[in-house]
């Protein structure tokens, strides 16, 4: 069940301001999971009874002659109404049981605070012979603490982090573009995900994030 309940505002002829606020319950939640149980080697499909994601979000955008702004921020509360046979924590395996009642847990992959900003400069020229504008951006994307456990673990929180993204290049009026781009430029290290490892006491795997990468994008819009 989704309710939503919004607002699209135009402030100036070139800008816009929209606000959102938001809550989904689901019932009979199913979710992949991975149980840190010496005796049991994979994961399987779980069943949460029910849970709640409510927030708001916040974005905006303004143009003026030469540059353009833009960023959003957005505030989610992602809960376990019920989930009462879920996995232990990691820091619970060995136990007197292998399944435990995380209702007013966290779900795994939800920052409570999201955003991203970003600028983009543009100026009138010509690239061989095609005459278009030359542009240059960077945009800054974060998120705060989450947690990526179905069952909420102390060592399976990542930390928040941010990235820098970048680009520079020329688009042309017939749509031909072609330009540089830097992702992670700041070459933050971070984690993607961390997981128990299956059949295992104690043991852990991350996934890492992406480290700084560089490309060259070309492309025809028609």
């Amino acid at each position: 069940t989704h309710y939503e309940l919004g607002v699209k505002t135009r402030p100036t002829a070139n800008s816009f301001l929209n606000v959102v606020v938001f809550n989904d319950d689901i019932k009979d939640y199913q979710t992949q999971v991975q149980t840190p149980e010496p005796g049991v080697n994979r994961g399987y499909l779980a069943n949460a009874e029910k849970v709640q994601v409510r927030g708001v979000e916040v974005e905006g955008n303004v143009r003026l002659t030469h540059f353009t702004f833009n960023g959003s921020i957005a505030y989610t509360d992602g809960k376990y109404v019920s989930f009462t046979n879920a996995p232990v924590p990691l820091e619970e395996v060995g136990g007197a049981q292998a399944f435990k009642d995380v209702s007013g847990g966290e779900l795994p992959g939800i920052s409570k605070w999201t955003g991203s900003f970003g600028a983009e400069a543009t100026t009138k020229g010509v690239f061989f012979g095609l005459k278009g504008n030359y542009f240059v951006a960077a945009d800054v994307y974060f998120r705060s603490k989450f947690s990526s456990s179905p069952s909420p673990s102390q060592y399976l929180n990542i930390e928040g982090y941010s990235l820098l993204n970048g680009r520079l290049g020329f688009r042309a009026s017939n749509g031909i573009s072609i330009y540089v781009w830097g992702r992670n430029i700041a070459n933050t290290d971070y984690y993607e995900q961390l997981l128990a490892a299956p059949g295992s006491a104690g043991q852990y795997a991350g996934i890492l994030g992406d480290p700084r990468t560089y490309g060259v994008t070309m492309r025809y819009s028609f």
